[in-house]
């Protein structure tokens, strides 16, 4: 497994592997990589001759200063995740590296002011920024992307149609323990108590959700679920509604949906999208 920290190190190699025609799997990371991350190097390992794993954490993505500093960083157990996982090359650049002085953020165009852009404004310029940036240097065949981020899956495909034709977006489902709540970098920051609260949360929406009118549409469906969050015990939520998959819009049957949710354990903020 390699170790780069340059952008002209790296571009050596991947003119060396396209070169000899292998195709290459991307994934994208800002580390603290857990089983979630897992699946998508598998997925690519499946589709491709080599996998790279870029960590960076970005920034601009982030709407408080303070979320950037307390966010998870273990760059050991990284590199120990990926070996495990016979990832081909790590890409762990500095911000000098990826970003100019002063460059400025690009305008995210697509599914604005609702679910997560409404309530984390200017996240998701910061998301294709830096995807910006990377797809410019790591010249892929395909990027991997878990369905946990759904609304940011959802952007990212737009942008890549728009800018980046060639290359093909994988979607992974999202990977999850057996407690049935999706793997990821912020539970890490849960105590044991917080974390028992969010997995009966998430399995009474699974109940509510199984015991919903399969004919209702989705305006129906979210009058019905403004009244089970009300109910549950949390301090704090963003939203908890259900969204048509294809566009994410509040149109049609509830068969076409995905029940989209962002609430707080404390300070952690968990977001998810379960299938109906």
């Amino acid at each position: 497994m390699l170790i780069i920290k340059d952008i002209s190190n790296l571009k050596l190699y991947l003119q060396a592997y396209e070169n000899k025609g292998y195709s290459l799997g991307y994934i994208p990371t800002m580390g603290a990589l857990h089983q979630g991350h897992g699946q998508l190097i598998k997925q690519s390992q499946k589709d491709n001759k080599k996998t790279i794993v870029s960590i960076f954490v970005n920034e601009k993505q982030f709407n408080k200063p303070e979320d950037f500093d307390s966010y998870p960083r273990n760059k050991g157990k990284d590199y120990d995740f990926c070996d495990q996982f016979n990832v081909d090359v790590i890409f762990e650049p500095s911000s000098e590296e990826i970003y100019q002085e002063n460059e400025t953020k690009l305008e995210n165009k697509y599914f604005k002011n609702i679910l997560c852009d409404d309530f984390r404004p200017n996240h998701f310029d910061g998301v294709i920024t830096v995807l910006n940036n990377f797809f410019s240097i790591v010249k892929c065949n395909k990027v991997y992307f878990g369905e946990k981020d759904y609304q940011q899956l959802k952007i990212v495909e737009k942008f890549i149609q728009e800018k980046y034709s060639s290359l093909e977006l994988v979607s992974v489902p999202t990977a999850r323990s057996e407690e049935g709540i999706a793997f990821s970098s912020r539970n890490e920051k849960l105590s044991k108590k917080q974390l028992l609260e969010f997995e009966l949360f998430h399995n009474a929406s699974l109940k509510f959700m199984s015991n919903l009118d399969k004919d209702i549409n989705i305006n129906q469906a979210n009058s019905l679920a403004k009244e089970f969050i009300r109910k549950q015990a949390i301090e704090k939520f963003d939203y908890f509604e259900f969204r048509n998959i294809s566009d994410l819009s509040l149109d049609g049957s509830i068969q076409e949906t995905r029940l989209f949710y962002a609430i707080y354990k404390g300070q952690v903020r968990l977001i998810d999208n379960i299938n109906f």
